[in-house]
Order: structure tokens, then sequence, then C-alpha cells
């Protein structure tokens, strides 16, 4: 039992020192210098706030809270992220990949989603074959 919660521990550690490893990796650096990251791909990791499967929305927020909304409604956009969909979870980390679009009215980060992936499977070693 002691080692499942040291294992624990490690893992949580590990998973935060990820989150706050890079300090370009956040939304309040983008916004002021837009026109630099407009129309480039970004991947940044990003916990899932909430989804909203009515008005077909998808929010995340970076470790300084600042949420960035993205748009999922559309034939193409629910073929692309069908599989991203499939198993999320409110408060995990994910790599998010999104293009910069421009400036909202209210100053936030616009963007276009292409996908997202669980942080903590790039930790996950690949099973080459072996069962």
């Amino acid at each position: 039992m002691k080692y499942i919660k040291l294992t624990a521990v490690f893992v949580l550690l590990f998973q935060l020192s990820i989150y706050c490893q890079n300090e370009t990796e956040k939304i309040r650096n983008i916004v002021p210098d837009i026109e630099q990251y407009k129309d480039r791909i970004i991947v940044m990791n990003l916990k899932l706030k909430y989804i909203d499967r009515i008005f077909e929305k998808i929010v995340f927020y970076d470790s300084d809270n600042i949420d960035i909304e993205f748009d999922i409604s559309g034939k193409e956009k629910k073929k692309l992220l069908n599989k991203d969909l499939l198993n999320i979870h409110e408060g995990m980390l994910y790599a998010v990949r999104f293009k910069v679009i421009g400036e909202g009215n209210l100053g936030g980060l616009l963007g276009e989603i292409i996908g997202f992936t669980p942080v903590i499977l790039d930790d996950i070693p690949e099973s080459r074959g072996k069962p």
C-alpha cells in the first residue's frame, strides 16, 4: 500500500513538472504577440475544464487559469475529434493542438482545435508488438 501511494505521488509530481515546464506555453504569452502566432499550429499542455455537448464547445485552461474555448460543431470537426472525445475527463492534462486564428472581442485567444491527447500517454512506453 505504501508503494502505491508513493507511486501515485511520483506520477502527480511528474505531471505537475510537465504542466509547468515551459513559461511560453501559456495563453497570456501568446495574446500580446498574436500576429507572430497567427495561422501557426501550436501544441500546449492544457487541462480540460468542460465540454458542452449542447452548444458543441470544449474549454481548456492553462496553469494561469486562463480559458480557451474551441468550437467542435460540424461534421468534419466531429469526425476529426471523434476518437479524442470518446474518453475525456474534466481536469485531466491534455496536449492540445490548435491553429491560432487571432484575438477575440474580449482580448482572448481564438483558435481552431485540431486534436488533443492525454499527456499521460506520452509517458507510457510502446509495447512494440509484445503482449
